[in-house]
């Protein structure tokens, strides 16, 4: 199934969703927004997002309490922020270039 962007108007949109549907399971859902543009998404893609909402909620409850990770781990992301907060610190090595409009 190849999915196509294109405008289509409140008849065709209409006719589409209706068609769309095999034994009372639509395989597309359609959501309005406040933009002329609608949102598609697939069953699959909306079962996939179940079953990640739904692990989410279970597995910390079911499995056991994992070991706190070592301190060398913990200040990897310490490390990461510092160097970007002296890179956005520190002045550029590159030349002062006149910029004027055109």
């Amino acid at each position: 199934m190849i999915l196509r962007w294109r405008k289509m108007n409140t008849n065709e949109f209409d006719q589409r969703s209706l068609s769309s549907s095999s034994f009372g399971i639509t395989n597309t859902i359609f959501l309005n927004c406040s933009s002329p543009q609608r949102l598609m998404f697939s069953l699959r893609s909306l079962m996939v997002m179940a079953v990640l909402t739904v692990s989410l909620l279970v597995l910390p409850v079911v499995l056991p309490p994992l070991p706190p990770p070592p301190l060398m781990l913990l200040l990897i992301p310490v490390f990461i922020m510092a160097v970007l907060i002296l890179l956005a610190f520190t002045p550029s090595q590159v030349p002062n270039v006149a910029i004027t409009s055109v």
